[in-house]
Order: structure tokens, then C-alpha cells, then sequence
């Protein structure tokens, strides 16, 4: 689908249009081309301003644009008052919280993920059949179908209203179920490590090579939305050591509560874990890793305040010795005391040492000497 990216870019906010056109690009849209506008605050109307939008609209006319995926947040108001300048429902317009949600959906492949998608989809977009039946003028009149008296909107929201219950009891379910799983797990005596860190920060890559398999990794943002546990058998001399390896979807900056809260099954695996590896990608721009960084320490805070955490700096084989040094600083002021380890996942440098350093947390510091992976079970 041919599609360009817009942002309205405001001061004391990052431009998130790359993110965006990443997103994007990993899921198949054919994004043609970007349009930035900075203002001082967000066009109350139509988020850029009108002047902006006939620029959009002249551009998707002359690239035949099929999308327009803006990298902010868009209100129902704002995506229905976009289309209509823009042509109507020939132009798809979508913010980035939805964009987020299409990327989710393409990547589910479990029950659970699906429907927890499917819920986060219906409550972000509630407000909306409000909206455009107001905007179409149409609120207030009867329809045959509802019964004298009864308004397009009320029937919307029953139907909406009913699916989300019906939605929240499924999900209940699985969540009773995991929590029975992790109750069982801490009965056997294993403790739980949870790999946390912003979307491809190389998580399910150190997955795979802890417990030799192999999990997609590689198409783009939030290729884990499930959990994914494992037991990994580890040795130090003659006792014998085991853990249970959770792998769990990638954090981003500023993403929706609603969506966050879609998936607090797995943040629950986050919350209730005893140790948290933490991944950060260090092969990009200092200010961008910083972002990351800061984001992931906020969700922590929110989530998981009192589990112990060890910072994986991740993708060493990719940085050069300069960006190193910086991200080990940044670390350093953005966790402070916090233990951190250089390691690339992918290449398999200091993953031993990972290991021993999170023995150590859970074990009272007794130093480790090897590491033997259990097939999965």
C-alpha cells in the first residue's frame, strides 16, 4: 500500500517519524515519502495545519497515496475531519497508536495475543463511532433497526460494550491459567528471569541462544507478543541450578495505556519475575539510545519498581569503541548502581558472563562455572 508518513513536531517532543516508517515498512506498507511540519502545538483541527493538509492532499494525489500514517496521536475527530479533506474513504488515515496495533495484529500468532489485540483495538477506537456519526450528521435520527426512538450510536456502543466483556472474560481465563503456571513454577523452587528492553534490542536473540531454539527474530518491531518461557538448567561445580527464561514483548516510548494494559499478561511476567535483564541496543545514535533507555526505566518503574535489574548493553559486534564508552555512561546516569554488561547476543560475546552475573543476584554472589541448556520442554 502506498502510503507517506506525517508528523507535527512540537518542542520537548521527539520526532517519531522514523520509528513510524519502520513500524510500517515491516508490515508491508510502501511508504513513498515523509511530510514534517514544526509548530508550537498541535493544530487543534487537523494536528498539522490547514495549510500543511492541502500539501498532503496535492502530494497523495500526484503519489496516488492509499495511507496516511501519521506519527502522532490522533483523536476520532482529528482521523474522520482528515479524511474528509483529503478525499473520504479512498485515503486510509491512521495514527501511530493504530499503526501499532496493525503491526501487533499481523505478528499474533496465539490466542492470547489475538485477543488482547482485538481489545486494545475496540476500546482505543470506542470514541470513534461517536465521532464519525456526528460528523456524517446522521446522530440523532431513528433507525428502523434499533426501534423507535433508538440512535445509530446506542446500538454501535451495545455491540462494542458486549464484545469487550466477552473479550476481558476469555482473557481472564488465560490469565488465571498463567498465574497458576507461575505459582506452580516458584512451588518447584525455579526462579523467574525476565528479558525486558525496547522493541529489537536483541531479547529474543540471547532467547535463543540461551535455550537453543529458535524464535523468529529479525522482522521488525514487536516480533515477540506472547511470552515465552523456558528452563535452563545451570551448574556451578557440583550443584546443579535451575531458572525459567521468559522472553516478552518489546517496550516503546510513549506507547497508549490502553494498549499497555491490553498486554498485562505479559508485563505481569515482567512484574512477578525475580530478575530482570534489561536489553539496550547500543549500535544507534546516542540521543536515540538514550530515548530507549529512559523509556524502559519509566515502564520498569511502573511495572516491576522492586525486581533487581542487570543492564545487557546488546549489539557491541555493531558499535564502535566510542559509542561504548558513551552508552556505558548513559547507563550509568539513567540506572545508577545498577550492574551492566557489554554483550552481543548475536555473536555470543559475554553471554556466559550474563549468566554467571545473574546467578550471583540470585544466588548470594556464590561465583559459577558453567552453563549446561535443557532441551525445550
Amino acid at each position: 500500500m502506498r502510503s507517506i508518513v506525517v508528523e507535527c513536531v512540537v518542542p520537548t517532543v521527539p520526532s517519531r517519524a522514523d520509528e513510524v516508517e519502520t513500524m510500517a515498512r515491516s508490515i508491508g506498507y510502501n511508504v513513498v515519502d515523509k511530510v514534517i511540519q514544526y509548530r508550537k502545538s498541535i493544530h487543534h483541527t487537523y494536528c498539522i495545519g490547514p495549510g500543511k493538509l492541502d500539501e498532503v492532499k496535492q502530494l497523495a494525489s500526484e503519489k496516488k497515496i492509499e495511507a496516511v500514517l501519521f506519527a502522532n496521536r490522533l483523536p476520532g475527530s482529528q482521523v474522520f475531519k482528515i479524511q474528509k479533506v483529503l478525499g473520504g474513504t479512498d485515503i486510509k488515515v491512521i495514527d501511530r497508536n493504530m499503526l501499532i496495533l496493525e503491526v501487533f495484529d499481523q505478528r499474533a500468532m496465539t490466542k492470547e495475543a489475538k485477543l488482547q489485540i482485538e481489545l486494545a483495538k475496540l476500546r482505543y477506537t470506542f470514541s470513534w463511532g461517536k465521532e464519525f456519526l456526528r460528523l456524517k450528521g446522521i446522530l440523532g435520527e431513528q433507525v428502523g433497526w434499533s426501534g423507535p426512538g433508538d440512535y445509530p450510536y446506542s446500538e454501535y456502543e451495545r455491540g462494542a460494550r458486549k464484545r469487550i466483556s466477552h473479550l476481558e472474560q476469555e482473557l481472564k481465563d488465560v490469565y488465571q491459567k498463567k498465574r497458576a503456571l507461575r505459582d506452580r513454577r516458584r512451588e518447584l523452587g525455579f526462579p523467574i528471569v525476565a528479558l525486558a528492553g525496547y522493541t529489537q534490542s536483541g531479547k529474543t536473540t540471547f532467547f535463543n541462544r540461551m535455550v537453543a531454539e529458535r524464535k523468529d527474530t529479525g522482522l521488525g518491531p514487536f516480533t515477540t507478543l506472547s511470552t515465552f518461557a523456558r528452563r535452563v538448567d545451570y551448574h556451578n561445580g557440583a550443584d546443579a541450578f535451575s531458572f525459567i527464561l521468559v522472553d516478552s514483548i518489546g517496550f516503546i516510548e510513549d506507547m497508549h495505556p490502553i494498549i499497555i494494559k491490553a498486554f498485562n499478561t505479559t508485563l505481569g511476567e515482567i512484574s512477578d519475575s525475580d530478575l530482570i535483564l534489561l536489553f539496550i541496543d547500543v549500535s544507534e545514535d546516542e540521543e536515540i539510545v538514550y530515548r530507549k533507555m529512559t523509556a524502559s526505566n519509566e515502564i520498569l518503574k511502573r511495572i516491576a519498581p522492586n525486581v533487581p535489574i542487570i543492564v545487557c548493553i546488546n549489539k557491541i559486534d555493531r558499535c564502535t569503541d566510542d559509542q561504548l564508552r558513551e552508552a556505558e555512561l548513559l547507563v550509568s546516569r539513567v540506572f545508577p548502581g545498577t550492574p551492566q554488561i557489554a554483550i552481543s547476543a548475536l555473536k555470543g560475546r559475554n553471554t556466559e558472563e550474563v549468566a554467571k552475573l545473574g546467578y550471583q543476584h540470585l544466588n548470594g554472589g556464590i561465583e559459577s562455572k558453567s552453563l549446561e541448556v535443557r532441551s525445550p520442554s
